[in-house]
């Protein structure tokens, strides 16, 4: 038997989920089971094997849609997709995943999803989700959507909430643990970075006895609006606010196409190296869906598209 060249990073279904996996370890977890309001990514595990996100806030009442790492929006055409309710219909409804991709080097996921209310779809996204492990024992995770109207402009109202939230770990947070905040150009904590506009963001801090570890926030210069306001908390998240500034009209045939990084890393921020990191990230071509070849499948790509 010829010898198999075993995937070491791997992107596998599982009842309602799917693991994203390094040396048969699990790093990523993107759940979407029928029914919830949205899917989510969690958990999301460290180099020391630490949780390093968290699903709802120290205080839970009220913040019951921190699910770790989510899309949402507050003022989508007028309908709030970004807190949860559960006498409504706004969900955003997972439908299918279109691809899954093992490699020697990332693995990665293609899923779709209706932002659903009032009995209709309101817009789409394709999220295409990512993980290349790096040398430290972290890993990038690369969170691409294009969101798409179905047939009649959808307005994106000026908002602090929207698209991509991160809920870190309690022990990482400044409010309630040892960790810290920190901006692109040096600045630290909440007063100092909320509002304003970096290539990123990070949070670090303890993950577990004597273990500091960190994530890294970062937008892509491709990204309209680059770089992004930040919406960052000492009590434990951090966003890019896509429309903090101003409002954003998603036209009929021009999709929003929106591409993050989570940097997941050991040790405290590093500006020099996650500098190195960031640029590594805004040099990377976005990922594509190359059609079946005959008798193949449809499968995930990495490689600049010509113009």
């Amino acid at each position: 038997m010829a010898s198999f060249p075993f995937p070491r990073v791997q992107a596998l279904p599982q009842v309602d989920r799917a693991s994203l996996q390094v040396d048969g370890v699990e790093r990523v977890g993107f759940e979407f089971g029928q029914g919830g309001p949205r899917p989510f990514i969690y958990p999301v595990i460290g180099p020391s094997g630490a949780h390093l996100t968290r699903m709802g806030h120290p205080n839970p009442v009220g913040h019951e849609h921190h699910r770790s790492v989510w899309f949402g929006h507050e003022k989508v055409d007028g309908t709030n997709f970004w807190g949860e309710s559960t006498h409504s219909d706004i969900q955003v409804r997972h439908k299918q995943v279109l691809i899954y991709q093992d490699g020697p080097d990332w693995a990665g996921l293609v899923a779709d999803s209706d932002w659903w209310a009032h009995g209709h779809t309101v817009m789409r996204q394709r999220l295409t989700l990512v993980l290349e492990p790096n040398a430290d024992g972290g890993f990038a995770l690369d969170l691409q959507s294009r969101f798409e109207s179905v047939g009649i402009p959808v307005p994106l109202d000026k908002t602090n909430f929207g698209f991509l939230g991160v809920r870190v770990a309690k022990t990482i947070s400044e409010q309630f643990g040892g960790g810290r905040l920190t901006a692109a150009d040096g600045s630290t904590g909440e007063p100092a970075i909320f509002g304003k506009a970096h290539r990123w963001v990070d949070y670090s801090g303890p993950s577990a006895p004597d273990k500091v570890e960190g994530i890294c926030y970062m937008d892509h210069p491709d990204n309209p609006r680059y770089p992004t306001h930040w919406h960052v908390r000492q009590d434990g998240w951090m966003e890019a606010a896509f429309n903090l500034a101003e409002p954003y009209g998603l036209a009929t045939d021009h999709p929003l196409d929106l591409r993050y990084r989570l940097l997941v890393h050991a040790g405290p921020a590093d500006r020099r190296a996650l500098d190195q990191a960031w640029n590594s990230f805004a040099k990377s071509p976005a990922y594509s869906v190359a059609p079946p070849q005959k008798g193949g499948i449809a499968t995930l790509q990495r490689v600049a598209l010509p113009g």
